[in-house]
């Protein structure tokens, strides 16, 4: 109870209630918690650490719960209470779930009912104090929390404003101590507020200023796990019930600000443009109301928590770092795979199937050389002059400046064509120092870092016998490759790459830890075979998946197969009811036949069978029969049938000894 029971081995457990753990804050904050468990068992004789158990609420029944997250807590009144109840610490998301915390603070029982100390951490954020008045006398003077009763935020955000002071009023003496955290703008990780500038640029996309003016203000940020140690420390250490959770990136001696930040990551992750867009198009930016502060915040109580900050001088200034942690968190970094091999048919055929599935860009050598002779700067004037053939130091500065594009550096590439041996390689690749690395590199060395393409991490190679490669080329309808050519290129491949050479291309050190994929690409292999024994070495994909146009695309397609399929369906069962109303018309009209046949047929055994009878008739009863009807006509007896019967035995043609 109260937040702390025994656990089974003697450990005591410590529960914390995080609101919103599907989304960016409460799944850090919970995942925070999660990892203060031990990672191994205690040895023999030590005492058992704590543990910790995370509970939470999701905004949605769509979310999934986080694995680090023991379970869900439904959002009732009676449910929310209970886990209040039974956690030291409850942590808000006020600024992105308002009506959930709302809700919580109104499950918040009497003092009488608390029978252990708690804390309440409600994390909301600086846009609430985005229109205080500053000394105008020292503009540049920062604020701190000290004055946090006469902060004014936006009218967007006055219902946070609120929030913020219910959660401060929400305080129960010696039970409940509750604690508001304006948090700057978070960074960090897989991204939340700045994430669609960084999508932007990994996909080489100009990034927009989101400014409603010039972009000099200085953005207030802290990153998302210095947030999470603010939090942290105040389960266990007392503060102010209103803490400022900036880092210091408003007072470096470069300027923080989103001009500097939006033109520095464009450089660092995408072209290294910045466009200007037109003020309609920054106000249905989303979250735009973020990038327009620029208050001045200088928090001091999150000094005295002594927190172990990660990234103190802001994000301008780890912006380097921030990005490796993006591509980290979202699983993007770059997928760099060289083709290789002898069999140029397969191996381009399976480039080209590569690059669309994993959608990284297609790097042919010779194309490649091609295109930057096309151009008209220094490196195009060095291919000209070089004539028909291009040397291997030549093409490897053609391909180093392709390797090194934004594209490349963030996607990843399929080289093809080039490096075909070790010397090659060693003109194309920079093997890194010994024992580097691991080593993420300085500020100062990014221009070098992308000067020098990064090695492949994935190699594939196709080999196929000579014979079977000639056969491939003859059989090409516009090959300009002459026999002697390719077999000079042939054994040229063979003399390089045989098992273990010193001369090939795997033997470059920066590949030592590649384990190259073979594969055989004669006998008849398809590109489809081959290239479902890449996905399962290259594994998954390393991209933000499908675009929304791409996936409307699919949808569109589906729908129009789909409506195929259907169509194709309903014709089936249209031409079978039709074949199944001919055939039960034909069958009908068969048995009206049959039964019109039959019915002659007993008509005329009828006839045959009946005219005996007719005659015997006619000669000797309608005559008499005839001339008793007239008279019982002419009579109209009471009783007819008496009377012609009378009639009839009188004047019976038969003679009277006939009866006896």
């Amino acid at each position: 109870a109260g937040g702390r029971c025994a656990a089974s081995a003697g450990a005591m457990t410590r529960k914390v209630f995080v609101h919103n753990v599907g989304g960016y804050l409460g799944s850090h904050i919970a995942k925070r918690f999660a990892d203060k468990n031990p990672t191994a068992p205690p040895e023999e004789g030590e005492e058992a650490p704590e543990r910790w158990e995370v509970i939470g609420t999701l905004a949605s029944d769509s979310e999934t719960k986080p694995l680090w997250v023991s379970r869900i807590v439904e959002q009732t009144p009676k449910a929310l209470e209970a886990a209040f109840l039974e956690c030291e610490m409850t942590v808000l998301d006020c600024l992105h779930e308002s009506v959930l915390a709302e809700k919580q603070l109104a499950a918040i029982p009497a003092s009488d009912k608390i029978t252990e100390p708690k804390v309440l951490v409600g994390v909301s954020s600086v846009v609430t104090w985005m229109r205080t008045s500053v000394d105008e006398e020292a503009p540049e003077t920062p604020l701190t929390e000290d004055e946090y009763k006469r902060r004014r935020p936006q009218i967007k955000f006055k219902d946070l404003l609120a929030l913020e002071k219910l959660v401060t009023k929400s305080k129960r003496d010696d039970v409940l101590r509750t604690h508001v955290v304006a948090a700057g703008i978070t960074y960090g990780a897989e991204e939340d507020i700045f994430h669609p500038l960084f999508k932007s640029a990994w996909h080489c996309d100009p990034l927009p200023l989101l400014s409603l003016d010039d972009g000099a203000n200085l953005l207030p940020t802290i990153h998302i796990a210095d947030l999470c140690s603010v939090v942290e420390r105040l389960l266990e250490q007392d503060s102010k019930p209103y803490l400022l959770a900036v880092d210091a990136g408003q007072q470096q001696e470069v300027p923080q600000t989103l001009l500097a930040i939006t033109t520095k990551l464009s450089a660092e992750l995408g072209i290294g443009e910045v466009t200007r867009p037109i003020q309609a198009d920054v106000f249905i930016a989303k979250d735009y109301e973020f990038f327009q502060a620029g208050i001045r915040l200088q928090p001091a109580a999150i000094d005295d928590l002594g927190i172990e900050w990660h990234m103190k001088e802001g994000l301008l200034a780890h912006l380097p770092a921030v990005v490796q942690e993006y591509r980290d968190a979202r699983k993007i970094n770059a997928l760099r795979l060289v083709v290789h091999g002898n069999d140029d048919i397969a191996m381009h055929a399976l480039a080209q199937a590569i690059a669309a599935e994993y959608k990284l860009p297609h790097v042919h050598a010779a194309s490649a050389v091609a295109k930057a002779a096309a151009g008209s700067d220094d490196l195009a004037a060095e291919i000209k002059a070089a004539g028909p053939v291009v040397s291997d130091a030549l093409t490897a500065k053609v391909l180093s400046r392709e390797l090194t594009s934004a594209a490349c550096l963030n996607q990843g590439y399929v080289l093809e064509g080039f490096p075909q041996n070790l010397e090659q390689a060693q003109l194309l690749f920079k093997s890194p120092p010994a024992g580097d690395e691991e080593e993420a590199p300085a500020d100062d060395d990014q221009s070098a870092q992308k000067a020098a393409p990064a090695a492949p991490e994935f190699v594939v190679v196709l080999e196929a016998t000579d014979d079977e490669i000639k056969q491939k080329q003859l059989a090409q309808p516009d090959t300009t490759v002459t026999e002697a050519a390719l077999a000079a290129r042939l054994s040229d491949y063979s003399k390089h790459n045989q098992e273990d050479s010193p001369t090939a291309l795997l033997a470059l050190p920066a590949l030592a830890s590649v384990e190259a994929l073979a594969l055989s690409s004669g006998g008849g292999s398809s590109t489809d075979a081959l290239l479902g024994k890449v996905r399962i070495y290259l594994g998954p994909h390393r991209n933000y998946g499908l675009s929304p146009e791409e996936i409307e695309a699919i949808k569109m397609l589906a729908e129009e197969e789909a409506a195929a399929v259907a169509a194709a369906e309903e014709a089936v069962r249209k031409a079978q009811e039709e074949a199944e109303r001919a055939e039960a018309e034909r069958r009908k009209a068969l048995e009206e036949r049959r039964m019109a046949e039959l019915q002659m047929q007993e008509r005329e055994l009828l006839e045959v069978r009946s005219q005996p009878l007719r005659n015997y008739l006619m000669a000797n009863v309608i005559p008499t029969l005839t001339e008793g009807l007239i008279e019982v006509c002419k009579v109209k007896p009471e009783d007819p049938i008496d009377h012609l019967a009378e009639w009839l035995i009188r004047n019976s043609p038969v003679e009277d000894d006939h009866f006896e």
